[in-house]
């Protein structure tokens, strides 16, 4: 038994003295493990902000910041209203930066915690999700930013924005499947997570968020084929008093299921092996 924050327990008992359950039952296990994987979250972002004044909230002036100084510049170029491309803006950038985070984190998740998975048996998920509270965290940090902007701009709220509630659920589903295969492909191939990174960085600058969709013209299509668009406005959209149209709801279902079939299919096969990559 290991104490964790709170003076709650964490049942490690070596992989020795325990039976490894099928895969869902390992996946359920590590859902139920939320004092493992919620605890460890919040101590990991008070360690990566240690003896700092202001800890994570840095992270949040600096975004807010960045917000600012892309509104100037971008604004004016697009020759639209500032206080309505503000609100597009960093709404679009907190969401983005909830996306990267899940999927950059998610890929060294389990190389980071390889000696825990060693010495320990955990369930597999708890890990995944363990990154996705860091990654969700900083984004409520930064959901202060995005709350003032709008308020100070006056944006359209409405029942439409509560549908930005299901729509963060879906996002946190993707978020976990993606940290669960891309941590073990990460884990089995170590070029995997500089390749995704870069990846992610530059879908950044073909995603819709510091642009609008239309500037494409007929060519939108363009925009509506990545997933990560659809990802991006299920929470932007009713953050902005909108409904996300039919066809981005589709895409994000989608992409939830065949993800997390793929991940099923994959781990199903490789997961046993996996304290063997770390």
């Amino acid at each position: 038994m290991t104490t964790v924050p709170n003076n709650r327990t964490v049942d490690l008992t070596s992989p020795a003295r325990r039976q490894a359950p099928g895969l869902l039952a390992d996946w359920m296990e590590g859902v139920s493990s939320y004092h493992y994987w919620w605890r460890f979250g919040l101590m990991d972002i008070r360690l990566r902000y240690r003896r700092t004044v202001l800890g994570p909230f840095w992270v949040t002036i600096s975004f807010g910041v960045s917000a600012v100084a892309l509104t100037v510049v971008f604004s004016h170029l697009f020759n639209v209203s500032t206080g309505a491309y503000f609100a597009y803006l960093i709404t679009g950038l907190a969401v983005w930066t909830l996306i990267a985070g899940m999927i950059n984190e998610g890929c060294t998740t389990f190389i980071q915690h390889g000696a825990m998975m060693q010495q320990h048996r955990l369930p597999v998920l708890a890990h995944a999700l363990r990154s996705i509270t860091i990654t969700f965290l900083i984004f409520l940090h930064n959901l202060l930013v995005v709350a003032g902007a709008l308020i100070v701009f006056k944006a359209n709220f409405g029942w439409a924005t509560l549908a930005a509630i299901p729509g963060l659920i879906l996002i946190l589903l993707n978020g976990t499947w993606m940290a669960v295969l891309f941590g073990m492909l990460c884990a089995r191939f170590r070029d995997l997570p500089q390749i995704i990174s870069t990846l992610v960085n530059i879908t950044f600058f073909v995603t819709p968020v510091f642009w609008y969709k239309d500037m494409l013209g007929t060519r939108g299509y363009i925009a509506e084929f990545n997933p990560l668009y659809s990802l991006l406005e299920l929470v932007r959209a009713p953050l902005l008093g909108q409904l996300p149209t039919g066809q981005v709801i589709a895409t994000a279902l989608v992409i939830t299921v065949a993800g997390w079939a793929g991940t099923f299919f994959y781990a199903r096969r490789f997961q046993a092996t996996l304290t063997y990559w770390v």
